[in-house]
């Protein structure tokens, strides 16, 4: 079989503007995420979890590339607001469905899916999703009724409908994609 390789934002996009991505802690979510916005600016990277990112952003060559920790859930809302009315061509959400977690709540959620679905007609929207230890997503029915493509990731793999994307983790970003098709 022949492999050709294509961009990461490629493969990531190709069936729609609002992708979720979903994965166990430490699959490499953030990271692919954070190399979306080396391809695709002006953009922002909307953080419900605090500062991790930045280390790891540190080394990327992001440009045009904006960041912003959010606490609640009201803020997330707010922060979508503000981001719809600038010229952006992504937002990604890392993680979306915290406060659900947290909270129990479905407007927690219900909200910044609607915001960003409404978003994703004009740009593309991509949002993190954690997974419990059961290996379920928290909210999964709000990601399968807004998202137009969901991928899962592994170590070594983003995996989405009849596709898969083989990539490397490296100091400076994510190497790959290697597959039979982008």
């Amino acid at each position: 079989m022949e492999y050709k390789s294509c961009k990461i934002s490629e493969f990531v996009f190709k069936n729609g503007n609002f992708v979720s991505i979903y994965g166990q802690a430490g699959s490499g979510k953030t990271i692919v995420a954070l190399q979306l916005l080396e391809n695709i600016y002006p953009s922002l990277y909307i953080s419900t979890e605090g500062k991790e990112y930045q280390a790891r952003a540190s080394r990327m060559l992001l440009t045009e590339s904006y960041f912003l920790e959010v606490n609640n859930d009201a803020d997330l809302i707010q922060a979508i607001l503000n981001a719809s009315r600038l010229e952006l061509k992504l937002i990604i959400v890392d993680t979306i469905n915290i406060f659900y977690r947290l909270e129990r709540k479905e407007k927690t959620l219900i909200v910044p899916l609607m915001l960003l679905k409404e978003f994703s007609k004009l740009g593309r929207v991509v949002t993190i999703w954690q997974m419990s230890l059961n290996n379920k997503v928290s909210g999964e029915k709000f990601m399968r009724y807004f998202s137009d493509d969901i991928l899962r990731m592994t170590k070594n793999y983003i995996i989405g409908n009849m596709r898969e994307c083989k990539f490397k983790i490296t100091e400076r970003g994510v190497i790959g994609c290697l597959k039979n098709s982008c």
